[in-house]
């Protein structure tokens, strides 16, 4: 499925991402989630750490249709939305 998101297409799937940055308390952390949909500009999926507007996060995704079988980037948190159960939605635009 594609959606349009601020010019950009955006392709739903659910390939593997490992996100590296610093959470809230200013700590490194690891994180093996899936993505939930991804652009040549922008990615975003589901995250329990915590993270702040404007981090900087190191990211490699398995298995992307978009980028192929593995592909490692740098991106910033561009917006966090949390839902009534507490699953913290992270959009985060690709450093090119």
């Amino acid at each position: 499925m594609f959606t349009i998101s601020r010019g950009a297409i955006r392709t739903q799937e659910n390939s593997q991402l490992l996100v590296k940055s610093i959470d809230g308390p200013g700590d490194w952390f690891t994180e093996q989630t899936v993505t939930r949909d991804i652009s040549e500009t922008g990615i975003s999926f589901y995250l329990e750490n915590q993270v702040w507007m404007d981090a900087h996060l190191i990211i490699t995704i398995a298995s992307s249709s978009l980028f192929g079988p593995l592909h490692r980037a740098t991106a910033r948190v561009v917006r966090i939305q949390v839902d009534s159960t507490g699953k913290r939605l992270v959009a985060a635009r690709f450093d090119h």
